[in-house]
């Protein structure tokens, strides 16, 4: 991964995951160092992971990178351990979890997606973005961007597609937006 993507990454990423570590009982003061050996994991483990959807999603494979480092942290600081019922409230089956912890977690996912778009905003060139914006978000036919820009309805479908592409790779899922 180039440094550039890994910055995307980690702009994009890294508070989902800060996220998922507090949701655990983690201390605060540990939730740095459990974030940065959460990231090594991805390092190293990436060019593993397989976009497949029966073999589950990036998400997914992020939130299960969480869980083991967070049981490697509790397991090397047997003092931190939370008490077992707190463990066990804390880890709800995925039906049965509390409607405010579902909306945290929602909030979270859009968070994670706001900073994309901002990202890919402000590493695309204006037109490209303004046109990808008016046709996919604002949803204005193409040939009225197309007449707006005075390009080809063409050229508005490749700054489109360019866009969601960027998107796509950023996000990892197909889908995700």
């Amino acid at each position: 991964m180039s440094a550039v993507r890994w910055e995307g990454f980690l702009l994009v990423y890294s508070p989902l995951l800060r996220f998922w570590i507090r949701r655990k009982l983690v201390n605060p003061q540990a939730e740095d160092d459990i974030l940065q050996e959460c990231m090594h994991s991805i390092v190293t483990g990436i060019s593993q992971f397989e976009r497949d959807p029966a073999k589950g999603t990036f998400r997914g494979w992020l939130k299960i990178i969480v869980q083991r480092r967070v049981a490697d942290h509790f397991r090397s600081e047997p003092l931190e351990r939370p008490s077992p019922q707190a463990v066990f409230t804390a880890t709800p089956i995925p039906d049965q979890k509390e409607p405010q912890d579902l909306e945290a977690e929602q909030q979270a996912l859009q968070d994670l997606k706001i900073r994309a778009m901002e990202l890919i905003r402000q590493s695309t060139n204006e037109k490209t973005w303004e046109m990808f914006w008016l046709t996919t978000i604002e949803g204005v036919p193409t040939s009225f961007v197309a007449h707006q820009f005075q390009v080809t309805q063409d050229a508005v479908r490749v700054a489109r597609s360019r866009v969601k592409n960027r998107i796509k790779e950023l996000l990892v899922e197909d889908g995700t937006i």
